[in-house]
C-alpha cells in the first residue's frame, strides 16, 4: 500500500516512512547541523511533549511543508533521546509515540489499520472456520471483518493467539484475560478499539528499540546545546515531583510483593492496574500521606497528574465515602502480582501484605 505524506508523518516508525526520509537524501548529520532549524525545533518540541505528557493534537490541519517537517522530526528526536541517555526519557518518549499512533489509528480506515498491524507483527486474520459467536458476540462475515463494517453489530477482529499474548504482556485489566475473550482454533477475537490498543503497545516497543544505545554525538555546539537543554527539561520534571523519602516506612519490613512493585514504580515503569491499586492501598495502610504516595508514580511513562491524584484520593478515601482495603494474598496471587514469596509469606496465618509488614515490625515472629 502506498501511503500519502500525511500518513507517513503519522506513522514514522513504518519502513515505508523510513524509506521516504532516506529517499530525500538528507543525512541525519545534515538535519542536526544544517539550516533546517524548524525541523530541529519540531524534534525538540516532540520530545518536550513526551516529557510533559501533552495531549495529542489531532485537529490542526498542517500545510505540506509542516507535514514533511513532522516526519523529519522523528529521526532527529530519536537521536536526541538516545543521546540524552536518560532511562525515564526513553520510556516517556516511546510511550508518547505509542499514544500518538493510537490516536491517529482510531480515526483511520480499516485498510490503514490493517496495514500498520501487518508491519508491526499483529496481522488481522479471517474468522475461524465454523465460528458461531452466539448471542454475546454476533458472527460477522469475512468480508465484513476486512472492511470494518458495523451494521449495528459488535464486529470482531481476529488475531493469532501467538501474536496476541506478547502484545498484551504489558497491558492489564480483566478484559485482557483469555478467560474473558473468545478464543477459537488458536485465534483471539477483539473489538477494533482493543486491536488498536495492542498496536499502541507494538509501536511503543518498536520506538524504544535502539534508544538504549548511546550514539556518537557530532562535535557541533548546536547539537550539544540541544542535548543539554533536553537534559534540563528532564531534570526539571524530576525536581517538580521530587521523590519521596518514604517517610517512616521501613524498607526491610516490606513484603516481597511490595518491594517488587515499589521498585518497578521507582524505576519508571508502567505498573499493571492491580499493582497500582495494591501499592496505593498498602502505602495508605501503613500511614503514608496521599501526597507522598502521589510522588512515587510521577516518573511513570503514562503519568497524568490529574488522573493519578484522582485515583489515589479515591482509593485512600480522601474524596470517596470510604477507603479501600489492601487486597489479601489470595487476591494478589490471582492478579499475578505475588512476587518472590519468602518463608514468612508461606505461613498459613499470613494472609495479607499489611499483616506481613506489621509482623516484621515486631522483634520476633513465628
Amino acid at each position: 500500500m502506498d501511503l500519502d505524506l500525511i500518513r507517513l508523518s503519522r506513522y514514522p516508525f513504518l519502513k515505508v516512512s523510513r524509506d521516504h526520509v532516506k529517499g530525500l537524501g538528507i543525512s541525519l548529520g545534515a538535519m542536526l547541523t544544517g539550516e533546517n532549524v524548524t525541523v530541529r525545533e519540531a524534534a525538540v518540541r516532540r520530545i518536550e511533549e513526551a516529557v510533559e505528557g501533552s495531549p495529542i493534537d489531532l485537529k490542526r490541519k498542517r500545510a505540506r511543508d509542516e507535514v514533511e517537517r513532522d516526519l523529519l522530526s522523528y529521526p532527529i528526536a530519536r537521536f536526541l533521546v538516545a543521546a540524552v541517555a536518560d532511562p525515564h526519557l526513553i520510556k516517556w518518549f516511546s510511550h508518547h509515540e505509542g499514544e500518538r499512533a493510537r490516536a491517529f489509528l482510531e480515526g483511520e480506515d480499516t485498510d490503514i489499520v490493517r496495514y500498520v498491524g501487518e508491519e508491526l507483527g499483529l496481522p488481522l486474520m479471517p474468522p475461524p472456520e465454523g465460528d458461531d459467536s452466539g448471542e454475546r458476540i454476533p458472527r460477522i462475515s469475512k468480508v465484513d471483518m476486512m472492511r470494518g463494517r458495523e451494521a449495528g453489530r459488535k464486529d470482531l477482529w481476529w488475531v493469532s493467539l501467538t501474536d496476541f499474548l506478547p502484545s498484551r504482556r504489558n497491558i492489564t485489566g480483566p478484559q485482557w484475560d483469555l478467560s474473558n475473550r473468545r478464543v477459537k482454533k488458536g485465534m483471539v477475537a477483539l473489538e477494533r478499539s482493543s486491536y488498536i490498543r495492542l498496536l499502541q503497545e507494538r509501536v511503543r516497543t518498536r520506538v524504544e528499540e535502539g534508544l538504549w544505545s548511546r550514539p556518537s554525538v557530532p562535535a557541533h555546539p548546536g547539537v550539544k546545546e540541544l542535548i543539554n537543554g533536553l537534559r534540563m527539561k528532564v531534570e526539571s520534571r524530576k525536581r517538580r515531583y521530587s521523590p519521596t523519602d518514604l517517610g517512616r516506612m521501613s524498607i526491610t519490613r516490606l513484603p516481597p510483593c511490595m518491594k517488587q512493585i515499589l521498585g518497578m514504580a521507582q524505576a519508571g515503569e508502567n505498573l499493571p492496574h492491580h499493582a497500582r491499586f495494591a501499592l496505593v492501598a498498602f502505602l495508605n495502610g501503613i500511614g503514608m500521606s496521599p501526597d507522598d504516595i502521589f510522588r512515587i508514580f510521577t516518573t511513570a511513562p503514562d503519568f497524568k497528574e490529574d488522573i493519578v491524584r484522582y485515583q489515589i484520593d479515591h482509593i485512600t478515601g480522601t474524596t470517596s465515602a470510604t477507603s479501600y482495603s489492601m487486597p489479601n494474598c489470595e487476591t494478589m496471587k490471582s492478579g499475578g502480582i505475588c512476587f518472590n514469596p519468602d518463608s514468612l509469606c508461606e505461613k498459613e496465618w499470613l494472609n495479607n501484605p499489611l499483616y506481613y509488614y506489621r509482623i516484621k515490625g515486631k522483634k520476633k515472629h513465628s
